[in-house]
């Protein structure tokens, strides 16, 4: 008896994990579409739908708000007594896409002023013009209940296309819906996508003894701030061809130095433990896509081709330093088109540690010359090391040897010879420059405490042809502002080895075929996305699209032919 009793009960506990197992994926596929959270539910999961249908909100009590705004649900919001009809929202008015006060280059008289005190302006201040059709949107959903007691609960956010044909480009593109409280985008005061209240501050302080100071920089405004206090809350949706792959809370800000005052404006989203009990952004398993921090970048002051930064990525992938992993993707904020983007990483210490295997609290990193991660005494070993570098006789071959202890030299000549054959200029390498160690020895590859590159932001000063950059000697102009570079030239093991990759650049990553057939590659994926963003933004066809890819491939072409001409103007006798 005792041992049928036994039997019965190992019995009961088998079939209880298996239940329990048996549950276990349903729960997690319901955080992960957001039809779920705490206990209030929505009955359908957010995604694509061929027709319109009928969505039901279930919690524990009757009292149920929502709102269909991106706004957060309180009791002043709509009350939810019966099914809600969602079908297709494109018909719908325009909103959030009309605003002018996301950018000075709404208006002409401003985007002159731009353009007169900015001398890199001509080619990057925009006209941009508020959509005068229709533009695709879905609807967003945020709702919550309160309890007889009148505790609020959780909010959950929901997403739906209705009548939306993705097809094919589901497998190429993924579409991101953003949700966020408009007030925390478009306040006066504190919204940080618009001009705002710092934009007209900025103006009321001006005066004729200070006017032309104040013009020739960049422009105060909301956009321009910076910080965990300009960071709002917000809910990310990620969808692929299979649906719903991602729904969480995450912090948003704006991203960019000039580029805040275009629009789109590329957002860097963070997870925080404080809004969901989430420390990494769950997008991607096993793969490059490094997520404690991404971006959705729209492709800084690139903004006619968005193609400079994956392109370059994608052409340095297997060389030896670090490059960002570009997704494309559409970008939808509260249920409104917002444009094609890239969805990539975020340069920081948890990015070291999966790409790299360095433990993150062992990360040393500095970005443009200031530290970005790691301990305050940091930037003492950084500058203690770049300063014996710069200073000691690299001639000597004793001291290029530490050298090669402080820097990942093979490393180094790639990163440095991957920038100046793109001709890097201006904003490089004074700015833009980003490297990364480990603080203490540790096993594996990369734990030997040397110095590593980073490439990023490669938007600008670089690869534009119609300001002759194909013929820009930028090894005589990296030399002055790297006096690291500039040392190391002195030493003809370096010298020898920089020479030979840039020439092996020439014949393989560069060469202007291979490069061409990215650029048609990244011309074909993008041309329909493309086609939309132009008319949603400038309310005119991609013609320019085209042209600017057109160019990047003159570019290459030129600059293999100036290559070699531009090593002999500055190691002469080298190229034989």
């Amino acid at each position: 008896m005792r041992k049928l009793f036994y039997i019965i009960s190992i019995t009961a506990m088998v079939a209880l994990v298996l239940v329990f197992l048996c549950l276990k994926p349903e729960s997690a596929e319901y955080r992960n579409d957001a039809r779920y959270l705490g206990d209030i539910r929505l009955s359908k999961a957010s995604g694509f739908y061929d027709r319109p249908f009928e969505l039901k909100i279930t919690a524990p009590t009757e009292e149920i708000y929502y709102t269909l705004d991106g706004s957060e649900p309180d009791r002043d919001s709509l009350r939810y007594t019966g099914p809600i009809s969602i079908d297709e929202a494109t018909p719908k008015p325009n909103t959030y896409s009309m605003r002018e006060d996301v950018s000075a280059f709404f208006d002409d008289e401003m985007r002159e002023l731009y353009r007169e005190t900015h001398w890199a302006a001509e080619n990057v201040s925009p006209e941009y013009k508020a959509p005068d059709y229709d533009i695709r949107k879905c609807t967003v959903i945020k709702a919550v209940y309160y309890d007889g007691d009148g505790n609020r609960g959780d909010t959950v956010t929901g997403s739906y296309f209705v009548g939306t044909d993705r097809g094919e480009k589901a497998k190429d593109m993924q579409t991101v819906s953003l949700v966020i409280d408009p007030d925390k985008l478009y306040d006066y005061e504190n919204g940080i996508y618009v001009t705002g209240k710092l934009r007209d501050d900025f103006f009321g302080a001006m005066n004729d003894e200070n006017r032309e100071e104040m013009l020739d920089s960049h422009w105060p405004a909301n956009y321009t701030a910076r910080g965990r206090e300009w960071e709002r809350e917000g809910t990310l949706q990620v969808f692929d061809e299979k649906g719903c792959k991602l729904s969480q809370q995450v912090g948003v800000r704006i991203k960019g130095e000039g580029s805040r005052e275009y629009h789109p404006k590329s957002f860097n989203l963070y997870a925080r433990s404080e809004y969901d009990g989430n420390t990494v952004i769950h997008t991607e398993e096993k793969t490059r896509m490094c997520l404690d921090a991404m971006t959705l970048y729209f492709g800084g002051e690139d903004i006619y081709s968005k193609m400079k930064d994956p392109l370059m990525a994608d052409i340095c992938s297997d060389m030896g330093f670090a490059t960002m992993t570009f997704k494309p993707c559409e970008l939808f904020i509260n249920g409104e088109y917002w444009g094609f983007c890239f969805m990539t990483e975020k340069y920081d210490e948890k990015y070291i540690e999966r790409m790299y295997g360095v433990d993150d609290d062992n990360v040393m990193m500095i970005k443009n010359n200031y530290k970005s991660e790691g301990e305050p005494s940091d930037f003492d070993v950084y500058m203690d090391d770049m300063k014996y570098i710069a200073e000691a006789d690299m001639s000597v071959a004793e001291n290029y040897e530490k050298a090669k202890d402080i820097l990942d030299m093979d490393g180094f000549i790639d990163y440095m010879a991957a920038e100046i054959y793109i001709a890097r200029w201006s904003d490089w390498p004074t700015g833009n420059i980003n490297q990364w160690r480990s603080r203490e020895y540790d096993s594996g590859q990369y734990g030997d405490c040397r110095w590593r590159f980073m490439l990023f932001d490669v938007n600008w000063g670089g690869m534009t042809y119609d300001e002759g950059d194909a013929t820009r000697d930028t090894i005589a102009s990296t030399r002055l502002p790297s006096p690291v570079f500039d040392n190391l030239c002195n030493n003809p093991e370096f010298r020898e080895a920089f020479i030979a990759r840039l020439m092996s650049m020439r014949e393989n990553e560069f060469a202007p075929e291979n490069v061409a057939k990215k650029i048609d590659s990244y011309e074909v994926m993008m041309e329909g996305p493309m086609k939309e963003h132009y008319r949603r933004f400038f309310g005119s066809d991609d013609a320019r699209f085209h042209v600017e890819a057109e160019k990047l491939k003159l570019f290459f072409n030129e600059r293999y032919e100036y290559i070699p001409e531009m090593i002999e103007a500055n190691f002469p006798g080298s190229v034989r």
